[in-house]
């Protein structure tokens, strides 16, 4: 879609204003003469819908807006076959605000898909981009997710290595809006895995299928459980469901590491290691309606490896509990909405999955 419509805007693309990236490390002193060339990169930016539209049970809305305030938008510099210096910064990002991107022309009657402009040196680059609250802390010391690409340019550790906390945004009224309004991507290849765009001296003014399009998408997972118990005459009555708790933590079978919500790779498409990173959360039911029939929502940034598991127990009038366990058929992926359901028949339950793109706008 977003490559069928590049021609609608190519007299547009050359009358843009420039915007500068500007390096996260170093000392700015400005230009001067001594300053490298540098060239323009009109940059397609394509962000998720702003809302959603399907209800919760009983009819109440999830609170799945969109809730961010900030763009990043990350420049890598890879090695190249045509001897191009590496420049000194090799790690450079661009932050805009939210009100920022929205000024700036859009592609679509939707205004989704916006064109920025970028000054920088020639050479490969890789692409990536997040949306995040400002202000929201990801660790002690660590104010936000700004931060934590500010790190990742003035270092030397892969982009896959970037994680967020399941607990993000936890002390939040739209607690909600805010987790699902992370949305991450790169510039990606034709098999959909990571691109690198030439960035090449003479290439000022270039449209069509030479701008590169970098498509964010929601980086959580939903977690939607729907379960219905009911009563095995004469042996079983009052067969209710009491709690969830979920387990990111491990692949199945495998022991526990630890017990906190655990995080996510803001990149996990990206990450070819093995290590886990899920962790533990547990949601009650209170009421009895909800014990014998209800829906509970969860949501959680995938981490790439661990094939997460759903812990409960099933207890009826006068017998002790029994528990239950349904694992995922694999491991979790971004921007998808698992739809759980659950039958229980007396102290037994049989489990299937479906599963949704949540950029649909459900």
């Amino acid at each position: 879609m977003i490559k069928g419509m590049l021609s609608a805007i190519s007299k547009l693309c050359l009358a843009l204003p420039l915007l500068a990236l500007a390096a996260c490390s170093g000392d700015d002193e400005g230009a001067s003469a001594s300053a490298p060339p540098t060239e323009t990169v009109q940059l397609y930016i394509a962000v998720p819908a702003a809302a959603g539209t399907r209800l919760g049970d009983p009819g109440e809305p999830t609170g799945e807006g969109a809730d961010w305030d900030e763009l990043a938008v990350m420049l890598e510099y890879v090695s190249n076959s045509d001897d191009i210096a590496l420049p000194a910064h090799k790690r450079l990002v661009r932050t805009i605000t939210k009100e920022e991107f929205l000024r700036l022309p859009s592609l679509d009657a939707e205004g989704r898909v916006k064109l920025l402009a970028l000054d920088v040196q020639p050479g490969d680059v890789h692409i990536y981009g997040v949306t995040y609250s400002s202000g929201i802390a990801v660790t002690d010391g660590v104010k936000d997710l700004g931060d934590v690409i500010d790190g990742w340019a003035n270092s030397t550790d892969a982009v896959a290595s970037l994680t967020i906390p399941n607990s993000y945004a936890q002390d939040y009224a739209n607690r909600v809006g805010k987790f699902l309004s992370v949305a991450t991507g790169f510039y990606a290849d034709a098999r959909g895995g990571l691109g690198t765009y030439e960035i090449r001296q003479g290439t000022e003014g270039e449209v069509g299928q030479a701008t590169p399009t970098m498509t964010l998408t929601r980086l959580a997972a939903k977690i939607d459980i729907q379960w219905d118990a009911a009563d095995a005459y004469p042996k079983y009555t009052n067969v209710v469901v009491t709690g969830f708790t979920f387990h990111g933590e491990t692949n199945a079978g495998g022991s526990d590491i630890q017990s906190d919500p655990g995080r996510g790779r803001l990149f996990p498409t990206l990450y070819a290691g093995n290590e886990i990173l899920g962790g533990q959360s547990t949601f009650l039911n209170t009421t009895e309606i909800s014990q014998r029939n209800g829906r509970v929502y969860h949501y959680v940034f995938p981490d790439g490896v661990g094939t997460p598991r759903v812990t409960f127990s099933i207890s009826a009038k006068g017998v002790d509990s029994k528990p239950y366990t349904f694992t995922f058929p694999s491991p979790l992926r971004k921007a998808t909405w698992y739809k759980v359901n659950t039958t229980i028949r007396g102290l037994n339950g049989q489990t299937t999955f479906e599963l949704e793109n949540m950029e649909s706008g459900k």
